[in-house]
C-alpha cells in the first residue's frame, strides 16, 4: 500500500465515528488481507455492506447486484438516512423499474436513484461479476445524486487517466468517476501503472472503495469548495494566454496538442492567482519553443487543491517564434519580471535574508522599521507589496530528459532578491532537482493567517510533497516519496539546505503536522 492509500486508511479509521449508524447484524468477509481489517470493520459499522456479502470470501468478485447494494448504502450514508427507512419509503416507486431479470430491491433502488446504465434495455444481468469501472462509476453517481459537492474537470480527467498505461480504455461513462477516485487517493489502480478498469472487483476491494468514498465526503476531504463549479472565460492571444479571474486561490493551465481532451496534456503549469480580475500567463519555455497552433484550458482551485472553476473546453493558441537569450537559449517572456542573479555565492550576499536573522529583524525587513508583525487588511494592500520574479529551474521534458525551464510567481518585494538567489543556487547545485510547480503569494481570505497571504512562503511541487497529519493523512497533495518520486523533496537535499541558509523554515520539520512543499520566512 503506497503512502497515499495508507493515508486514506488512517483517515478512515479516524473518521469512523462520523459515519456510524445504528448497526444492523454484522457483515464480515472471510479471509480478508490483514491490511484492510480496520477498514472492513469500519465499513460494517457504517452500515455500508449488504447483508448478502456476509461470509463471502474477501477475494471473490462481487456481482452487479451486490454493486448496487453498496452504492445504495453509500447514498443513504451521504444523505444521513437509515438504509431500511430509505427502502421502505421508496418501495412503491421501485415497482416501475423496467428490469425484468431481477426483483432485487437494491438493483431497483439503484435504478430509481439514477445510478444504473440501461445498456441492454430491460436486462440488468444482476449475477454477472462487476468490474472496477462499473463499481467506481456507480459509487461516484451515488455521491453526486446525494448532493455531495464532488466534481472533476476535463483537464483533470485527461491529466489523471492518461498518466496510466491503460487510461485510454476507461469507458466514457466512467471517466469522471475514475478520475475523481484517483485524484482523491481513493484508488491507485491495480499496480504496474494500470487502472484495471475492466477487471473484476473483489468483495474486499469493493468494501474498501465504498468506505473510502463515504469517508472522503464525510470528512470534507473529497468535497469541492463550491456546490456549482463556476465557468472561466478564456482569452487567447499570441504567445500568451489570459482569462477572467473567478476568485480561485490558484490556477492550473494545461496545454494540448489537439482540441479535445482525448490525450494527456503536453504540459500543465500551476499559476498563482492575481485576484479576481484579469489573469495572464506568459507561455512556458517548452510551449514557446514550438511554434504552431496549440490548445489550452484552465482550472481554478482553492488552497486545498479542490476544483472551484473550469473553462470546460480548450481554446486555440497561436505560438510564434520568440527571441532567445543568446547566452542561455532560454525563452524570455515579454512581461517585465525581476531577473534571476547570475552569481552563485558560497556566502550570503549583502542585503539578503540569512539564517541568523532575529525575529525582530525579519519583521522589520517585511513590515518596515518600528512596525510589528501583522496580517494585511485585504488583498489590495497585500498585492501592493508583491513583485513577479522569474527563475530558472530543472524539470523533465515530454521524453523524460532534464531541461531548463522558466517559472514565474509572486513574492514579497523585500524577499525578491533573496528568493532569486535561493533558486539560482538550487539550479546550480548539481542535484538538478526537478520543479514542475511553484507557488508564492496567494491571497487566502481576510481571515487567513497563512504566510502565502504575506508573500513570504513558497510551495514547491505541491502534489508530490503533501501536507499531512503526523499519522500520514493527506490534507493537501497526495504523497511524499523521496527517493521514489523525483519531485518529492528529500530532507537532506540542496533545496532544504539552501532555503535554510537564507533563513527559511521547511514544513517537513514541523511538529504539529508536516507540510513538505512549504518553505516560509517566519516559519509558519
Amino acid at each position: 500500500m503506497n503512502r497515499k492509500l495508507a493515508g486514506c486508511a488512517a483517515a478512515a479509521v479516524l473518521c469512523t465515528c462520523l459515519l456510524c449508524r445504528t448497526p444492523a447484524a454484522a457483515v464480515s468477509l472471510e479471509q480478508p488481507s490483514g491490511q484492510t481489517d480496520n477498514l472492513l470493520k469500519a465499513a460494517d459499522q457504517a452500515s455500508l455492506l449488504p447483508s448478502g456479502m456476509d461470509g463471502q470470501q474477501a477475494g471473490q468478485p462481487i456481482t452487479r447486484e451486490q454493486m448496487c447494494g453498496l452504492a445504495v448504502r453509500l447514498y443513504a450514508s451521504l444523505t444521513d438516512r437509515d438504509y431500511s427507512s430509505l427502502m421502505e419509503q421508496s418501495a412503491a416507486r421501485r415497482s416501475v423499474c423496467p428490469y425484468t431479470d431481477t426483483q432485487s430491491a437494491d438493483v431497483r433502488q439503484a435504478w430509481l436513484l439514477g445510478l444504473t446504465e440501461e445498456e441492454d434495455g430491460i436486462q440488468f444481468r444482476p449475477d454477472e461479476p462487476a468490474n472496477r469501472q462499473q463499481l467506481i462509476a456507480m459509487l461516484y453517481r451515488a455521491m453526486q445524486q446525494s448532493g455531495s459537492a464532488v466534481g472533476v474537470s476535463e483537464n483533470e480527467i485527461a491529466e489523471t487517466l492518461y498518466s496510466y498505461s491503460d487510461g485510454v480504455s476507461v469507458s466514457d461513462w466512467a471517466q469522471d468517476g475514475m478520475a475523481y477516485f484517483v485524484r482523491e487517493g481513493l484508488t491507485s489502480g491495480t499496480g504496474g501503472n494500470m487502472l484495471g478498469s475492466g477487471e473484476p472487483v473483489s468483495a474486499e476491494q469493493a468494501a474498501v472503495l465504498t468506505y473510502r468514498a463515504a469517508a472522503a465526503v464525510h470528512t470534507g476531504r473529497g468535497v469541492s469548495s463550491a456546490q456549482d463549479i463556476s465557468s472561466i472565460a478564456m482569452h487567447s492571444g499570441t504567445n500568451a494566454v489570459s482569462w477572467t479571474g473567478c476568485g480561485a486561490d490558484y490556477y492550473r493551465v494545461s496545454f494540448y496538442a489537439s482540441a479535445d481532451f482525448s490525450t494527456a496534456p503536453v504540459l500543465t503549469e500551476q499559476v498563482a492567482s492575481a485576484g479576481t480580475g484579469a489573469q495572464e500567463f506568459a507561455l512556458p519555455q517548452e510551449i514557446a519553443e514550438q511554434p504552431g497552433v496549440w490548445y489550452w484550458s484552465v482550472d481554478g482551485l482553492d488552497c486545498t487543491g479542490k476544483l472551484v472553476a473550469s473553462s470546460g473546453q480548450t481554446a486555440p493558441l497561436t505560438v510564434t517564434a520568440q527571441a532567445e537569450d543568446t547566452e542561455s537559449g532560454l525563452y524570455i517572456p515579454d512581461s517585465p519580471v525581476i531577473a534571476q542573479p547570475d552569481i552563485i555565492s558560497d556566502t550570503i550576499p549583502d542585503g539578503l535574508a540569512y539564517s541568523g536573522e532575529s525575529y525582530s529583524e525579519k519583521v522589520a525587513r517585511i513590515f518596515g522599521a518600528g512596525a510589528g508583525y501583522h496580517k494585511y487588511a485585504n488583498s489590495t494592500e497585500a498585492e501592493s507589496h508583491q513583485v513577479t520574479i522569474s527563475v530558472q529551474v530543472w524539470d523533465f521534458d515530454a521524453n523524460g530528459n532534464k531541461v531548463t525551464k522558466t517559472k514565474r510567481f509572486q513574492i514579497h518585494e523585500a524577499l525578491a532578491a533573496t528568493v532569486q538567489q535561493i533558486f539560482g543556487e538550487i539550479y546550480a547545485s548539481g542535484e538538478q532537482f526537478p520543479i514542475k510547480s511553484l507557488g508564492g503569494y496567494c491571497w487566502r481570505g481576510n481571515g487567513s493567517s497563512s504566510e502565502h497571504c504575506l508573500g513570504t512562503a513558497i510551495d514547491i511541487n505541491w502534489e508530490e510533497n503533501y501536507m499531512c497529519t503526523n499519522s500520514g493523512v493527506a490534507l493537501t497533495g497526495s504523497h511524499w516519496s523521496p527517493g521514489g518520486d523525483p519531485y518529492s523533496i528529500p530532507a537532506d537535499s540542496a533545496v532544504v539546505r539552501i532555503f535554510a541558509k537564507y533563513g527559511f523554515s521547511w514544513g517537513g520539520t514541523w511538529n504539529s503536522k508536516k507540510d513538505y512543499m512549504h518553505f516560509s520566512y517566519f516559519g509558519t
